[in-house]
């Protein structure tokens, strides 16, 4: 297997709110692996473009998931921030499945933009899919990704509605319900701050919001498919985690 290229790139300055990055991900594998994709909290439209066949869908990633790869990948994708997918297509992000045409979830404009965009997959044909959008995100959402301490009580208070309320609005602007929005991103937290390699893994747990390590690393395995020591051990023969964003999304 050829080490695999992974390239990311910045959508333009309006649309970072809600889109997290543009990637593209190439390599051979001469035999078929299972690659681990860690739980990031976002949704994408992934193109496979070495096949040229229609973009696709990638629901809310709150759980760990294995792609299967073998021979040659050629793949680019957008990555959207949670409460992004809605914001910038109106489009509920609950109605997204895995392997659907993405063009079908967009209105007429922005499909053919996408069609345009899996051409060439250059960020500014990518930011001409969304040109004429005025997004909005819910405030709701803006609210809990701008307080990272605030809990989903916290933000029935704030917002005085019920937690029925806050599980609806998640579920429709993210695909996934609050309680696992929460653990994804405490997750993405440590992520970062193990992926950087100077702290401890104690002070990783308290930092990140975990009642103590073992809850740290129980909750590491869950998302990522390893214990932090041996991520720390193997991340560079790890690549960059085929698709992942490693800087996180939230």
């Amino acid at each position: 297997m050829r080490e695999p290229i992974y390239q990311e790139f910045q959508p333009a300055l309006h649309l970072r709110p809600f889109i997290a990055a543009y990637w593209v991900s190439k390599g051979f594998y001469n035999q078929k692996i299972m690659f681990p994709v860690f739980a990031d909290g976002c949704c994408d439209i992934i193109f496979d473009l070495g096949s040229g066949t229609p973009a696709k869908t990638v629901s809310t990633g709150v759980e760990l998931s294995f792609v299967p790869l073998f021979g040659s990948v050629h793949i680019g994708g957008i990555r959207f921030r949670p409460g992004g997918f809605t914001a910038l297509t109106g489009m509920s992000a609950d109605s997204i499945c895995d392997g659907d045409d993405a063009a079908c979830l967009l209105n007429r404009k922005m499909a053919d933009g996408l069609k345009k965009a899996g051409e060439s997959f250059l960020p500014s044909a990518l930011d001409s899919v969304f040109a004429s959008c005025e997004p909005v995100l819910n405030s709701m959402i803006s609210f809990w990704l701008s307080e990272p301490e605030k809990s989903i009580g916290d933000i029935t208070s704030y917002f005085g509605c019920s937690a029925r309320t806050v599980n609806r609005m998640f579920y429709r602007h993210t695909g996934a319900q609050p309680a696992k929005m929460v653990a994804v991103r405490r997750f993405q937290k440590a992520l970062a701050m193990v992926n950087s390699g100077i702290w401890r893994l104690t002070d990783i747990a308290y930092a990140s919001g975990y009642y103590d390590q073992a809850h740290f690393i129980k909750d590491f395995r869950k998302y990522s498919g390893s214990v932090p020591s041996d991520f720390i051990r193997y991340k560079n023969s790890l690549g960059v985690r085929f698709i992942q964003f490693p800087y996180g999304c939230m």
